[in-house]
């Protein structure tokens, strides 16, 4: 709906700050971007020889909760230039999967691929469902349940998946986590 209102020049500068501000809370809590797809960002925590590699499931949080802020203020900094605002979902998985360089023998990226990927995806799916702006499976909860105030939203059948997903809404921080990083 945003590309409708806006010309291409407004678009591109608009994602561009939303990316950018995004990215850093990314990168803040050793994340790895991946990608961009438009308006979406792809990007996983715990790749070989990164930093608090064992933490990784905090550290998607964290930044999750960053983004929410940051989204916040640039939420209210659009308002007041009266441009359009950007809505964000964030859907966090937390299993194994395969990182490294893949494509063909001329192009390829260094990316993550397997079914807990492709889950993670369809969790953020579930935020524009549920209402809510940052949705984690049970494994991910599972890490995280110490630093974050989080409601069960239930089971939820998604494509790729024969058995049923317990999703979790995060709703902030705790006031006195046990294992804030």
């Amino acid at each position: 709906p945003i590309c409708e209102k806006l010309q291409p020049e407004e678009v591109v500068q608009l994602l561009n700050e939303y990316l950018g501000k995004m990215t850093e809370c990314i990168f803040r809590h050793s994340g790895t971007l991946d990608k961009y797809v438009g308006d979406e960002i792809v990007a996983f925590f715990g790749a070989p020889g990164e930093e608090h590699a064992d933490d990784h499931a905090i550290h998607a949080i964290l930044a999750a909760l960053d983004m929410r802020d940051e989204l916040s203020i640039l939420q209210k900094k659009w308002e007041s230039e009266g441009k359009q605002k950007i809505q964000c979902g964030i859907g966090i998985n937390t299993g194994e999967m395969l990182i490294g360089n893949m494509g063909s023998s001329d192009i390829f990226d260094y990316t993550v691929i397997g079914d807990e990927v492709n889950l993670g995806a369809r969790v953020e799916q579930l935020t524009r469902v549920h209402k809510y702006d940052i949705i984690i499976t049970e494994s991910t909860y599972n890490y995280v349940k110490d630093i974050v105030e989080a409601k069960e939203l239930g089971i939820e059948k998604v494509k790729g998946k024969e058995k049923g997903v317990r999703i979790f809404a995060v709703l902030g921080r705790k006031q006195n986590p046990e294992k804030m990083q």
